[in-house]
């Protein structure tokens, strides 16, 4: 079936998917306030990162500057957006958080509404987009990690899928720039500027591929130009680029095989039904609908070779996970089409069943109770893992918490104040110091030894 390119308000897809992410999102937000899910030992460690976030956002409205008062690898859209959020705050640190936590929600419930929109402009079929949209609820944390406030991940998700939707309605210059920012955001997001491009090439030849790269190049140029004036751009370049390479965490597939597993849970049953239709799309429709399995493996290649430290670090690979099992659903309803009607009944049966079972109800089992096989799934992890051995670790800053940083508005004395595993390797690989005021100069030396 064709791609298509308008979007019809009538359509049914959202009037049944967009009432489902908004009870999720209620029922995540209640239990969230009214129980002690996560624990609060695990609310504080998750809570690490978006503090970080935040309190970036903060340092720069009152005179900090990304990459060089404080390291990080991660690039400068969210740190922009949280700056815009501390100044709306006005320097309450409550109200930025609360800020912070209302805008993630928001662009993670949008997300998934959007990956239904992308499905229905793929497929035509409103099933296929309620399918693509309930397959992100298979991961928690999609809707439960918002509520801890600001992380670079959602962000990247939000404008990567906005981007393919605004290439599909034939607006490249837009779904260029939009894909720069989720670009942006995390670095995986370049998977979706590189689709782009090239989906603008197939629907509207080389024109449209120019007007995307322009579109992306526009976002870039203005961020690079914002950090070169700042007089960041060597260490944005050493931080965001330069490090994630070098110092990345050790691992080995078999681990990240085991991670992908243990984030999915249950709903691990779907991901055949996703390659299904990735292998559809290609063998069917390749002109069309390449980009939803060239998406697919791109992101996977990142899942599986590169950076799967937790559930949000596939949150992009979700994306085109969902879209397979849209093409998938497609494939359904035109045999079912043929089908008499006691099969067509079964066959709906099996699918009410699979959605709730597989896609509502087994994501919360599988992060609250951890029932078979999740402990068995940890352990082989944990055995998976390589050994590391490290010159220092984050204990060993003097550095007050985080949290104390965040909530008493903090000016540390070193850039070194998150102090990631990621920072202290590249710390340690460097011969960098921890109590360095001021970061991103280009190393001297680069030491894996």
């Amino acid at each position: 079936m064709s791609v298509r390119s308008r979007f019809q308000i009538r359509s049914s897809w959202i009037a049944v998917l967009g009432p489902i992410v908004a009870v999720v999102f209620a029922v995540a937000f209640a239990v969230f306030h009214l129980t002690d899910r996560p624990s609060p030992e695990a609310r504080r460690a998750a809570m690490i990162d978006p503090l970080f976030f935040q309190h970036t956002g903060w340092y720069i409205v009152n005179g900090g500057v990304p990459y060089v008062d404080v390291w990080d690898v991660n690039p400068p859209v969210p740190f922009g957006i949280t700056a815009a959020l501390a100044a709306l705050s006005g320097g309450d640190m409550s109200l930025l958080h609360g800020l912070s936590v209302a805008l993630t929600m928001f662009v993670a419930a949008s997300s998934i509404l959007l990956v239904g929109w992308v499905a229905y402009l793929v497929t035509g079929e409103d099933a296929a987009a309620v399918a693509a949209g309930l397959m992100t609820l298979v991961i928690p944390e999609l809707f439960v990690a918002p509520l801890l406030g600001v992380r670079a991940q959602f962000y990247a998700l939000f404008f990567g899928v906005l981007a393919l939707a605004l290439a599909l309605r034939d607006r490249p210059f837009l779904a260029g720039a939009v894909a720069a920012l989720s670009a942006g955001s995390w670095q995986a997001g370049a998977a979706f500027a590189l689709l782009v491009v090239g989906m603008a090439y197939q629907r509207t030849g080389k024109r449209g591929a120019l007007s995307a790269a322009a579109g992306g190049g526009a976002v870039a140029g203005g961020i690079v130009l914002a950090f070169a004036a700042a007089g960041a751009l060597v260490p944005m370049i050493v931080e965001t680029v330069i490090a994630p390479l070098v110092a990345g965490s050790p691992h080995s597939l078999t681990e990240h095989v085991y991670s992908i597993l243990l984030v999915f849970g249950y709903g691990s049953l779907l991901l055949p039904v996703a390659f299904y239709g990735w292998a559809h799309a290609a063998a069917r429709d390749l002109r069309e609908r390449w980009w939803i399995p060239a998406g697919g493996l791109i992101l996977g290649f990142q899942v599986l070779f590169v950076d799967m430290d937790g559930a949000t670090d596939a949150f992009l690979w979700l994306a085109f996970v969902a879209l397979g099992v849209a093409v998938a659903v497609e494939r359904v309803i035109a045999v079912r089409a043929a089908m008499s009607d006691r099969r067509r009944m079964i066959v709906t049966v099996v699918a009410v069943v699979a959605v709730i079972g597989l896609l509502v109800l087994s994501g919360f089992v599988w992060n609250v109770r951890a029932p078979p096989p999740e402990p068995a799934l940890q352990t082989m992890q944990e055995d998976a893992r390589p050994d590391e051995e490290l010159s220092m670790s984050p204990g060993d800053a003097d550095v007050p918490s985080m949290e104390t940083i965040y909530w008493k508005q903090m000016k540390p004395e070193t850039c070194h104040y998150r102090l990631s595993w990621n920072e202290v390797r590249w710390i340690a690989i460097t011969d960098d110091r921890l109590d360095a005021r001021k970061c991103g100069e280009w190393p001297d030396r680069i030491d894996r030894g």
